[in-house]
């Protein structure tokens, strides 16, 4: 590829980290937030305003998805961010200075994997087409359809006698597909949004750090985010990596991270526009995924749950509320805005040659939720010991929790556990209803993992500092 070609795909991040970095600005809690933690959200807002507000703008208002669409509404927190930095920002002489934490060994190796692992993604989507079948076969045919009619709603979606697989899915991915292609005006079949997608990856990453370090601390942290630096299915799985097409790392990304602002606020406390934030992140995800219509609410419900966790007072726990509700409300709202959005354009969606119903049949989960217990635990097994997917750690990962159950005995490990939960439990039905369970569990129960991979390796990373904390042999640089 030619630089000015590889320049598209740069553009295309660009196209929506530069909205995220202005929306970061306009929320205190996520513009307070350690550097790191800051650039995963604002780049997640960032996609999640710019794609949303398409999406919306397009089927309610009928605003055609080109390029003066596409910018004003990429430019728009943009601007409002330049203009907020200027009004805060302080002389040079009264700004405060940040004592910077001198990095541990482990830090670096955790930092230097993602590093080269997220630039050999970056080079792969700058110079290659996309080879996936899911990501062909659905999400950039969609974008295909919505790019060419300038809607959302194309005639091979909304018009009787096509043949589409998934009519139904959600247009968040296949809409900043269409905003990548038309901002850059690339050709149709140019591959300049790959980029958008390996973006993901060290996004991903950020958030497992900042989420782990927050409760396990800056080595544990580090050790898991190692981990999942080198496991291969995340990044480069042709099935669900940010090497491909599918949109399941960004929900996983979309739903870890409105759910750790929610959870990993101070003392419980949430502020207001941690909860806008998460709201947005959470309305993402809704927009993202048909699985995202149960884990934004999830997410919203554990929330309100995590004051009355037991070990707090009645009075303390009533406080906690009180000082909480607010903030909800407004993550609650954009979760409500995306979830009509949603439910709407269905509805203009007629039944097409092949869905999700034509595959599945309720009659199966009774007794299939327990009859089929022994194969499809065979079969999810065989795919989290692929080693070629996911290396050792799926054998390890079990062993670490077990050993460091002293780890999971802290307030937030039951939500955290609950959120892991819901993507796997949902695999599992929907292998338990299939009319083809070993096929089903083989294309998508690793793409289950990878939904529910945040809150999962934060909860490893709980019971790795409980190991290192007790590992008195290791040098003092290499655990906790």
């Amino acid at each position: 590829m030619v630089p000015a070609e590889a320049l598209k795909g740069l553009a295309g991040v660009a196209l929506f980290a530069a909205p995220g970095a202005g929306l970061a600005e306009l929320l205190p809690a996520v513009r307070e937030l350690p550097a790191a933690r800051r650039l995963a959200h604002a780049w997640l807002l960032g996609v999640a305003w710019t794609a949303g507000a398409l999406y919306a703008l397009s089927h309610w208002l009928a605003v055609p998805l080109r390029s003066p669409a596409i910018l004003a509404v990429a430019a728009a927190p943009v601007l409002a961010g330049a203009v907020s930095w200027l009004r805060r920002r302080r002389p040079p002489s009264v700004a405060r200075r940040k004592r910077k934490r001198p990095k541990r060994l482990v830090e670096w190796l955790a930092l230097g994997a993602g590093v080269l692992v997220s630039l050999a993604l970056l080079c792969d989507t700058l110079s290659h087409p996309l080879t996936d079948w899911d990501g062909r076969m659905t999400w950039s045919a969609q974008a295909r359809y919505v790019r060419s009619e300038g809607t959302v709603h194309p005639a091979a979606l909304t018009q009787r006698g096509w043949y589409v697989s998934h009519p139904w899915y959600p247009l968040l991915m296949p809409v900043a597909q269409v905003a990548v292609l038309e901002a850059t005006r690339s050709d149709l079949d140019h591959h300049a949004f790959r980029p958008l997608y390996g973006a993901f990856f060290p996004v991903w990453l950020l958030l497992i750090y900042s989420g782990a370090e927050v409760l396990a601390g800056r080595a544990a942290a580090a050790w898991t985010t190692l981990s999942a630096a080198l496991l291969s299915f995340p990044a480069f799985a042709a099935a669900g990596g940010a090497a491909s097409a599918y949109s399941d790392l960004p929900l996983a990304c979309f739903f870890g991270g409105g759910l750790l602002l929610l959870l990993h606020s101070p003392h419980a406390r949430l502020r207001p526009s941690a909860g806008l934030a998460a709201g947005i992140l959470l309305a993402a995800a809704v927009l993202t995924k048909a699985e995202g219509e149960i884990l934004a609410p999830v997410a919203l419900v554990l929330a309100a749950l995590y004051p009355l966790v037991p070990g707090r007072g009645r009075e303390r726990r009533r406080r906690l509320w009180r000082q909480r509700w607010r903030a909800l409300a407004l993550a609650a709202l954009p979760v409500a805005l995306a979830l009509i959005l949603l439910l709407s354009w269905r509805a203009g969606i007629p039944e097409s040659f092949e869905s999700f119903e034509q595959a599945t049949s309720r009659s199966l989960l009774w007794p299939g939720i327990l009859t089929r217990v022994p194969r499809l635990a065979r079969d999810a097994r065989a795919e989290m010991v692929s080693f070629l997917n996911w290396g050792l750690f799926w054998s390890v990962a079990p062993l670490v929790l077990a050993a460091g159950w002293r780890g999971l005995r802290r307030r937030p490990v039951f939500p955290l556990l609950l959120a892991a939960g819901v993507p796997l439990g949902v695999g599992w039905i929907y292998a338990t209803i299939s009319l083809r369970p070993d096929f089903v569990v083989m294309s998508t129960w690793n793409r289950f993992l990878l939904q529910a991979s945040v809150p999962l390796l934060v909860l490893f990373a709980l019971s790795l500092r409980d190991l290192l904390r007790r590992a008195g042999w290791l040098p003092r640089a290499l655990r906790a």
